[in-house]
């Protein structure tokens, strides 16, 4: 009786409340209304607070301009027949206590997270707490000895789908620079759904222990519909690793830029994508690229295209903390690519991973101002100023 009263009650905040911040909206496919601000981020004290204030769910949001913990934690809350998570880390406090309070209201949730997280001394008294809790809870790691579940997915009433950069982190929220995209479009949530359906079925029950290094997991599930059109060029709304063709659609996607090309990637590794982007900058297309400070030093790509003229920045989280840890790109200022996926052959070849596309202004509009924003903020090292953080790092492995 008392889980029917808390979702009776809960459900009558959401009715009540006045319009606006307090209020969570249906978005109907293609009808995005204009976001309203969203309080920034609010310190997590490292125990779940009592009290809850539901708050819009956007078409996106950025870390340092919004509460995305508090965006969760109103999804899970509005949540009252499924909740899906696909989390590479997780200590979130006030998620970790809406997932538990899902659970007894009768809501099923699954939790899938990245095997090393979960079977280490460190495991996050949040995991933990789930566990006590009685969370379905499953493990997965990625394809051979590096790989790892590097998703960041929410999947609510299998209507709204959330994914992004965000891991789901105390740091994600209040020091990383960061995104998390929102949608409901019927084919965008599917697809999401399948994928997660796909990793659970390779997800390890945690009284199992780890599992051995897996070869192949096989192609994911890919989109037949390929929606968004780009310059002629047909993308899919998502797709995913391992495997799966997110590098070859990126690649695609600068091959058929005409414009502009703004990239801000935390790890940009690939080669591949590295000669499409110099192959753009060539062709007369407006290339800049924004990489995390540190992960710079660590890949050969900030020298190629600092040596071939392309406009290049290192930056790092807001408030001058944390890490640039977004993984996106705005081509000709009208298609958007965001997800999981650093720029790199191991998320390709071996990590679970997403991609989002999108070529409605809604999103790709602010995610082109956000880089703005962000490429403004960044610093334009040298090429002996890169060349001596590359020297660091290599002689730190020594």
């Amino acid at each position: 009786m008392l889980k029917y009263i808390k979702g009776i009650f809960f459900g009558l905040l959401l009715a009540c409340a006045p319009a606006g911040a307090q209020s969570i909206p249906y978005f109907p496919a293609g009808e995005w209304p204009e976001v309203p601000p969203v309080g920034g981020p609010v310190a997590s004290s490292g125990t779940a607070v009592s009290s809850f204030t539901p708050v819009e769910i956007p078409a996106y949001a950025f870390s340092g301009q919004a509460d995305i913990e508090a965006i969760i934690e109103t999804a899970m809350r509005a949540s009252t027949s499924s909740i899906e998570a696909a989390v590479y880390g997780f200590t979130l406090p006030r998620v970790a206590a809406a997932l538990i309070d899902a659970k007894e209201r009768g809501v099923r949730v699954r939790v899938l997270v990245n095997e090393s997280h979960m079977y280490t001394s460190r495991r996050s008294e949040e995991l933990q707490l789930l566990l006590d809790k009685g969370v379905e809870l499953r493990a997965l790691r990625g394809v051979g000895r590096f790989g790892i579940m590097h998703n960041k997915i929410g999947i609510f009433d299998r209507g709204l789908v959330m994914a992004g950069s965000f891991n789901w982190a105390v740091t994600a929220n209040n020091a990383n620079s960061e995104n998390a995209v929102f949608s409901r479009e019927a084919g965008m949530t599917a697809g999401y759904r399948k994928y997660f359906e796909w990793m659970w079925g390779f997800g390890r029950p945690i009284a199992d222990g780890p599992g051995d290094p897996v070869a192949s997991y096989g192609p994911p599930p890919a989109d037949p519909a390929r929606p968004v059109q780009f310059n002629g060029m047909l993308l899919p709304g998502y797709s995913f690793s391992p495997g799966g063709d997110t590098e070859k659609n990126i690649i695609g996607a600068l091959d058929f830029a005409r414009e502009s090309a703004d990239i801000a990637v935390f790890s940009f590794y690939s080669l591949d994508i590295a000669k499409a982007a110099l192959n753009a900058h060539r062709r007369g297309v407006k290339v800049r690229v924004l990489v995390d400070r540190v992960q710079a030093s660590q890949s050969d790509v900030g020298a190629m295209l600092l040596g071939a003229g392309v406009p290049f920045r290192w930056s790092q989280g807001f408030a001058g903390k944390g890490v640039m840890h977004n993984k996106y790109a705005v081509l000709d200022g009208k298609l958007l690519m965001t997800g999981s996926f650093n720029w790199s052959d191991n998320a390709q070849d071996n990590n679970f991973e997403n991609m989002f596309y999108s070529a409605a202004p809604a999103y790709a509009a602010p995610y082109l101002a956000q880089f703005e924003r962000l490429f403004a903020g960044g610093e334009a090292p040298t090429q002996e100023e890169l060349a001596k953080a590359v020297r660091a790092y290599r002689a730190s492995l020594k």
